[in-house]
Formats: structure tokens, sequence, C-alpha cells
């Protein structure tokens, strides 16, 4: 990672280091538990996700989110994201333009969570969560455009051993609408495109508390696209991940760490079992919160 990133990085977990507060934990980086904040308490988070691996030349990318939450009733909550990104891009063309970039301006989200149903109180834990995003900047190329997704979220959650084993599974579907600058050669005009395009998720994850305030877990993800949704249902590529994660607790901060290399994915190169055109070989992603 570049001076700059790790500049901007710094900043981002200072902006939540000096917030008092205790925790209100996510015991896995990717898959988003049923629980809400109580009316009237407010979290803040840094998340911070390092990309890397292509089929050839270098990629590596990072997503910086800083996040603050609030519950707005004891089962319901609401977010509100700001998203920053890198990318170091070379030897990839003409797929991927070659690029350096560090810390820009991505985009902003905002979501709300119901909880139907607590794992504690029901047995099972239940949630609704529905997610608008604005980004100028593509997750994985890089270039400028214009994109709005809408993302929703069902979660569930069941704790098992006296709360010591945790299962957290989410299903999400998004779509995404998007404009593309095209730049003729020739003469330099410059035409837009705009696609709709539909993409499907599932994770799941187990953490068990092996410690006081230690858990340690594994997390799986699976990622399609459907590029042509809604005038037809049809795979354009898909990848799983899968791999450890670690998460501590203390009495007013909280980390969780996960390591998600990529385990299968499809269309793949020539001698390769790894779809890494939209995705890379791995992901580190690391989440920092905080309690007011």
């Amino acid at each position: 990672m570049r001076k700059i990133s790790l500049i901007g990085c710094a900043a981002l977990c200072g902006a939540i280091i000096t917030t008092p507060a205790h925790a209100d934990e996510n015991l896995l980086g990717y898959s988003y538990g049923a629980e809400t904040l109580p009316k009237g308490e407010t979290e803040a988070y840094v998340w911070i996700t390092d990309r890397r691996g292509k089929d050839a030349g270098q990629y590596n990318a990072q997503d910086y989110q800083l996040e603050i939450e609030h519950g707005i009733a004891d089962n319901v909550q609401i977010s509100g994201y700001i998203d920053f990104a890198s990318h170091h891009i070379a030897g990839l063309e003409p797929e991927l333009e070659d690029l350096d970039r560090d810390f820009a301006f991505q985009g902003l989200q905002a979501s709300v969570k119901w909880a139907a149903l607590s794992p504690y109180k029901d047995g099972i834990g239940l949630a609704l969560y529905f997610e608008p995003v604005w980004k100028r900047i593509d997750k994985v190329s890089g270039e400028h455009g214009r994109e709005i997704e809408f993302e929703s979220k069902l979660i569930l959650q069941k704790n098992f051993l006296d709360d010591r084993l945790v299962w957290i599974g989410n299903l999400t579907a998004e779509m995404e609408f998007e404009r593309e600058k095209d730049v003729d050669e020739l003469t330099g005009a410059v035409e837009y495109e705009h696609e709709t395009e539909l993409a499907l998720e599932a994770t799941t994850g187990l953490s068990y508390r092996v410690a006081s305030n230690w858990f340690l877990g594994v997390e799986g993800r699976y990622h399609s696209e459907y590029p042509d949704f809604p005038d037809a249902f049809d795979r354009e590529h898909y990848a799983f991940f899968a791999g450890p994660t670690i998460h501590y607790g203390g009495k007013r901060w909280w980390f969780t760490a996960t390591w998600l290399p990529q385990i299968a994915g499809r269309p793949s190169p020539l001698g390769s079992d790894l779809h890494l055109e939209e995705h890379e070989k791995r992901e580190l992603r690391l989440k920092v919160g905080y309690n007011f």
C-alpha cells in the first residue's frame, strides 16, 4: 500500500479512535448480524478492505468506508457512509488501463436495518436491510463514472452453546444502474452508455468464542452478476471465497479481521480455476468499531 494510502487510513482510524464508547461487535467481516443498536445509541466504524491479484500484471486496490450508525428504535437503525478508494494498476491493458491513484473520494451510502426477531430473545435472529449507494469511481477499474445501486439483504443469525458459537447467513440482491463515458479515439466525440445489472450474493460464517473477548471463525462468500437483467437472467460470472476471521470485543471498542482468498470462479483463464476479471485473488478486510 502506498504512503498516501497509509496516511488516509490513519486519518480515518484517528477519527474513530477519539470517540469514547462501548462495543457493539460484528463477529464476521462480510456477513451482517441480525441485531441492531438500541434506541438512542450511536456507533462509528471504519472499514478497510485490501484487494490484490489478477491473472497477470500488477493490481492492488483499497476500499475505505467511514460509517456512522444510530438506533432510532430498539429494533431499527440507520447508517450513513463516506467511501474512499485507492487503485494501483499496471500491465493489464486492454482490460484495465494503468492507474496510480491514492485515496480518492468514491461515493456515499445510506442504509436502514429492521430486526424482526432477536437471536437472544426469539431463538433465531431475522433482519431486513436496505441500502442505496452512489459511486463516482468504479470499484474494479478505478475509472470515473456514475453508478447508482440499491441493495436489499436478508439476515439470519442463530446462537448455540450459550452464545459461544454464532452462525450468521446473508442473502443479498443488488440492482446497479451505471453510466459510462465512451470517447471516440478518432473524432473525440463523447457518448454515454447506460447499463443495468443484477448482482446476487450469499455470505455465511461461524464464529466461536475461544477466550474472554476473543472469537475465531471461518467465513464464505459467493458472488454472481447478471448484466442483461431484467431482459434476461443469464449469469455472466461467479466466484467463491472462503477464509478465517478473528474478532476481539473489548469494553469500549472492537475489531474484526477477515482473510478471504478466492477458491473458485468462472469464467477463468486457461490453467486457472479463478475468475479474475471482476474479482481478485484475495481480499483482506479490517473493521474497527466504537460505540458512543
